[in-house]
């Protein structure tokens, strides 16, 4: 069955690559590993937040794949298609990397991701965790990575624009054939103050199981406009929010125990 599925989501600048990074490097930290940290964002820059040099992504097999498919091989395209995206993990300490890429062109590519969620449904199996750093849609989430998500982490500024747009995202996940277990919203970069009043309050009316305040941290900062990796000493200000952030992810999700009270009950 493999480990819990955390996907990340938000529009651009919320910070959602940075939580994504900063959570894997605490599931990491803390013992729960190897994690699968999945880049599905079109931009892929959370092998750079990682500190990761990434040499060949999903979408250079998919093209690769495309044309082998058209000739005929003494190799399985199965076989082949294992072999290719097993090169193209990137293995670091405690967590593998695996990057998605753009998004398919106008070629069909039916055969080629019937093939990659296969491989990437039975990858998911051999790993503590799932990272997944989504695109603000999330539509390739649902074409390719995982159909069931135990936690998706809303990333959004703490400002009323920050806001709609994380009920955006939640609107356009409840659109697509993805499974959402349950929803935290990340009000990201906060000030000392706290959000300002209308924004918690707003906050508090979405459909979501719990919201955590990431403080804004200097240093998060400094390594983003830097172009420095976050690693396992990144982020001191936003720590103790990362760590509970973390645990929510991971703990039993709201539909885990009301099954649980359930069988209580009935027994």
């Amino acid at each position: 069955m493999g480990g819990p599925v955390i996907a990340f989501s938000g529009k651009g600048g919320a910070g959602k690559t940075t939580l994504a990074a900063m959570v894997l490097r605490r599931l990491v930290g803390s013992g729960v590993k190897p994690v699968l940290a999945v880049d599905a964002d079109p931009n892929s820059t959370l092998g750079l937040t990682l500190g990761v040099e990434v040499s060949e992504t999903v979408a250079d097999l998919r093209d690769r794949m495309g044309e082998a498919a058209q000739k005929i091989s003494e190799i399985p395209k199965q076989r082949m298609m294992d072999q290719w995206l097993g090169e193209i993990l990137d293995e670091q300490v405690g967590f593998d990397l695996l990057t998605m890429g753009r998004p398919e062109g106008p070629k069909c590519y039916c055969y080629v991701n019937a093939l990659l969620r296969r491989y990437l449904r039975e990858l998911r199996g051999s790993y503590a965790a799932v990272v997944v750093d989504c695109e603000a849609g999330m539509e390739y989430l649902s074409r390719l990575t995982v159909d069931d998500v135990d936690t998706l982490v809303l990333v959004a500024e703490a400002t009323p624009i920050g806001l709609r747009s994380a009920e955006r995202i939640a609107k356009l996940a409840d659109a697509l054939p993805v499974r959402l277990k349950q929803r935290v919203l990340a009000l990201n970069k906060v000030v000392s103050s706290g959000p300002p009043p209308n924004v918690r309050q707003a906050a508090r009316e979405m459909s979501i199981t719990a919201m955590v305040d990431v403080p804004f941290d200097d240093d998060l900062q400094g390594r983003c406009l830097r172009g420095v990796g976050i690693d396992a000493d990144a982020g001191r200000a936003a720590r103790g929010p990362i760590e509970e952030l973390t645990r929510l992810c991971t703990g039993p999700t709201n539909e885990q125990i009301q099954q649980a009270n359930l069988k209580e009950s009935i027994s």
